[in-house]
């Protein structure tokens, strides 16, 4: 009996040695490896989430740029790009005077259109993008229904997607006016545009601005062919300051006066 109580001890004892040596660490490094494989199904999960947000903001930005160069997107032919470039101007070697700003970094612009659109304004019109939809393309029936939620946040998208950094570059905007400008004085403008017609023009020089401010519309059959503005030869500084029709406006930021007076002394000469 003592012996036999000695030997179930020693196996007992045993049994205890493999347990606390081999058996508990094995355990706990079973329950370690579970907890690793669920925390590591989080994180993939997290990922996974993750990538299909930026998947989704790459779509969304991607269907912005297709409002953004679309031609049929309105009832005019003409599309956001032929105004507004959509890269640094001052980086680029295009040669391109553009009558609107470049629309890098305009989600994070203060306002648009000399104050009109701010706040949730800016979101909802795409940073003013809602307004030359309307003017320009003609495009729904009031500045308020000319983008659709969808497309003014898509757009918005896009800004953001191609926009380096987080603040808004400045803006020179020297309008003299615009479409819908509140304060419009007919005799204001008229004294402005009498300036730039004591102007002299010069007429070569006049040939080279008109190439890069005007000739990518008049030349290529969005707006009237180069021949047939000679007509109206005298309605030039009017028409570029304040634009006409689906002819956006130019500030003088854009062109000065002088620039004016020489495009017109060239389009008279056609």
């Amino acid at each position: 009996m003592r012996q036999g109580g000695w030997n179930a001890r020693r196996i007992a004892d045993w049994r205890n040695d493999m347990r606390d040596t081999y058996l508990l660490p094995l355990i706990l490094a079973g329950g370690m490896l579970m907890l690793s494989a669920c925390g590591g199904g989080e994180d993939k999960r997290q990922d996974a989430a993750g990538d299909a947000d930026i998947l989704t903001q790459e779509q969304l930005a991607d269907r912005g740029q297709q409002i953004f160069r679309d031609r049929n997107f309105g009832n005019m032919e003409i599309a956001c790009v032929d105004c507004h470039a959509d890269f640094d101007e001052a980086l680029a070697d295009d040669d391109r005077i553009r009558p609107g700003h470049s629309i890098l970094g305009a989600h994070q612009r203060v306002e648009t259109w000399n104050g009109e659109f701010s706040g949730d304004g800016l979101r909802r019109t795409a940073a003013g993008a809602a307004k030359c939809a309307y003017y320009f393309q003609e495009r729904g029936t009031s500045v308020e229904d000319a983008l659709s939620p969808e497309e003014a946040e898509a757009l918005m998208a896009f800004y953001a997607y191609i926009s380096p950094g987080d603040e808004a570059p400045r803006l020179d905007w020297q309008a003299v006016t615009w479409p819908g400008d509140p304060d419009f004085d007919p005799e204001t403008f008229e004294a402005e545009i009498e300036e730039i017609e004591k102007l002299r023009g010069d007429r070569r020089r006049g040939e080279e601005l008109f190439s890069r401010a005007c000739a990518p519309c008049h030349d290529t059959g969005i707006g009237p062919a180069t021949r047939l503005l000679k007509r109206k030869s005298d309605q030039v500084p009017q028409t570029v300051r304040a634009g006409e029709g689906f002819m956006p406006f130019f500030s003088r930021d854009k062109l000065s006066d002088q620039d004016v007076a020489d495009i017109q002394a060239f389009v008279s000469t056609q």
